[in-house]
């Protein structure tokens, strides 16, 4: 008899990735959602989901939330301590939780040349390891490169909307993937629609400790800008538009994190996405979307949402 995953914990279900995973695994119909959240939360969450509120720092609570899970799904904002991913991670092999999404939904730590030129990613390498020495649960990590919406709404692909400026890092026309935060949650959904194993097609073993590549599609820097001027019915002429080597981008966000700047992270996250070999990662490596049956997405129907967004509409 086939069997699936059913019973899904997830951690963050009030936030940016964690509230698309959410809404997605209850639009599909098929699992039990247990939202994970800390006892001094506010967030509110739909009744047709089991919620458990503890200290992150308790292991009792912890191993207790997770009894009886399938998959527990860690979708925590950046400047959450590193402990509590760990917390969740050993309170998961205690509890015999199989299957663990850790907090990836980036870029492909996987890649070699990624992990070279984004030195950050390495610290996320730790959390995978562990899930594997402790040897109960699996790791299936969402790579996804940058969310085009996030980026687009705060000009961090170098494009402001409002202001109708951009600066084209090289020629521009190098093409990346990149992916919207509602396609996040959608292929999670779809991923973890697979049966467990499968002896006729794709399953879920098949991702065991592996990443799962999802994207809204391959795109590159001066398609991005001229969906944007599409999407605010402008012309070329109006936006002033400033080109710049592409390494001269990247050195200057490794100054500035050298000087102690943290911004300067953004300056080698997006710059790497146009970047040969970084932000077209997913080169040479399999399309999780066709095996799952998630579709690519419409560029100017993304960037419209973004701009319409923008303008209060």
């Amino acid at each position: 008899m086939t069997s699936y995953v059913k019973n899904i914990a997830l951690v963050g279900a009030s936030g940016l990735v964690g509230g698309q995973v959410l809404k997605n695994l209850l639009a599909a119909g098929k699992f039990e959602v247990t939202a994970i959240s800390r006892q001094e939360s506010k967030a509110t969450f739909p009744s047709s989901i089991a919620v458990k509120k503890g200290d992150y720092s308790s292991s009792e609570f912890l191993e207790s939330a997770l009894q009886g899970q399938d998959v527990l799904i860690l979708t925590l904002a950046i400047m959450t301590p590193p402990d509590v991913q760990t917390n969740f991670i050993k309170a998961a092999a205690k509890a015999g939780v199989p299957w663990v999404l850790p907090n990836e939904y980036g870029n492909d730590g996987a890649s070699e040349e990624v992990m070279k030129n984004i030195p950050i990613l390495v610290g996320k390498k730790k959390y995978r390891d562990l899930i594997e020495g402790l040897g109960v649960s699996n790791w299936i990590g969402i790579a996804t490169n940058m969310w085009i919406d996030f980026g687009l709404k705060g000009g961090r692909f170098s494009i402001d909307i409002p202001k109708r400026t951009a600066t084209v890092y090289d020629e521009g026309t190098h093409p990346f993937v990149t992916t919207s935060i509602p396609q996040v949650g959608r292929g999670i959904a779809k991923l973890l629609s697979l049966p467990i194993t499968s002896t006729s097609g794709l399953s879920l073993s098949d991702y065991k400790n592996k990443y799962a590549y999802i994207r809204s599609f391959l795109v590159s820097q001066n398609d991005m800008i001229a969906a944007s001027q599409r999407a605010t019915k402008t012309k070329p002429e109006d936006w002033e538009i400033k080109h710049m080597p592409l390494d001269d981008y990247i050195k200057a966000g490794s100054e500035l994190m050298r000087a102690g700047n943290r911004m300067g992270m953004f300056n080698i996250l997006y710059g790497n996405s146009y970047k040969k070999g970084c932000g077209d990662q997913y080169h040479g490596r399999e399309n999780t979307n066709e095996n799952i049956g998630l579709e690519d997405e419409d560029l100017d129907e993304v960037v419209q949402k973004v701009v319409d967004e923008l303008e209060g509409k």
